[in-house]
């Protein structure tokens, strides 16, 4: 069983929390749109969004968490959100893998299913993704990367019992917390910034643990920029591939339309391809 974890937002710490809504909505339409059913979505926030779509493998996890202020407090937010989501996740399904999921990105519809034909015997640490989609939703442009994992959080699939046994420390493993100061307390305070935070150091971490990741070639994830709320100021460089039927609905996306990029276009989005996996093998 795979349980997709994320963590919102809160709802004073954006001018614009329906289109911040509107954007988990589209995360939870690629999600509802699985040919696997055998995955959860469990999501750690201040307050229970309204998505009036069906949500019946969705767990919402309500946390006091106040407003970060500083980048430390933004990561430990994110992380002690997570980590909510994740107690709670073990409690009712005990999880094989932790799919840390963006609030506003994207997972193709097979993206389940792919993950539950691999040999998780051979890979017990878990899986990050080294191909993915970058997504200008405002310029309708999209380009295929390799070195994903580096550019996006949505591509991390952690063990479960490494990822529990190593965020929850002493005691507080069979503890039951609820409030942001008792987790806090009770996890490890870089698993919290550092791994359900951010993204960066995660694959090292899990290698120091004797837990490393292998690495998953197929695109399942797509991360959306130029939304309006980005944390990221990345942006999509000139070139795009055709943003086609075929493409939409892969992703569930539903809030644009096709555009037929140009030759030109389609020939450096190509190139920047090509570069992007000279980069990621000379790593």
């Amino acid at each position: 069983m795979i349980a997709f974890i994320i963590a919102f937002r809160h709802p004073n710490s954006t001018k614009n929390y329906e289109h911040v809504v509107d954007l988990l909505r589209a995360t939870l339409l690629s999600l509802a749109s699985q040919t696997n059913e055998n995955y959860r979505v469990y999501i750690g926030c201040n307050v229970a969004p309204e998505i009036d779509i069906d949500t019946n493998k969705v767990r919402i996890c309500t946390i006091d968490c106040p407003i970060p202020s500083s980048r430390k407090e933004v990561l430990l937010d994110k992380g002690v959100k997570r980590a909510l989501a994740i107690q709670t996740a073990n409690n009712e399904i005990k999880p094989d893998y932790f799919f840390l999921l963006d609030a506003d990105d994207l997972v193709s519809t097979d993206c389940v299913d792919y993950l539950h034909q691999q040999d998780w015997a051979s890979s017990p640490g878990g899986y990050w993704l080294e191909r993915g989609f970058l997504l200008d939703m405002f310029n309708r442009k999209v380009q295929e990367k390799y070195g994903f994992n580096r550019y996006c959080g949505s591509s991390l699939i952690l063990s479960a019992t490494t990822l529990t046994s190593k965020l929850f420390t002493g005691e507080s493993v069979d503890e039951k917390m609820s409030t942001h100061q008792e987790f806090l307390t009770a996890c490890d305070e870089y698993i919290l910034e550092q791994v359900l935070g951010d993204h960066i150091a995660v694959r090292g971490f899990m290698a120091s643990q004797e837990q490393p990741l292998q690495k998953i070639l197929r695109p399942l994830t797509c991360w959306k920029i130029n939304t309006g709320e980005n944390e990221s100021s990345t942006k999509i460089p000139f070139g795009s591939r055709n943003i086609d039927e075929a493409f939409l609905k892969r992703f569930s996306i539903t809030s644009i339309d096709t555009r037929r990029a140009s030759v030109f276009e389609r020939m450096v989005e190509k190139f920047r391809l090509l570069k992007s996996w000279i980069a990621s093998i000379s790593k």
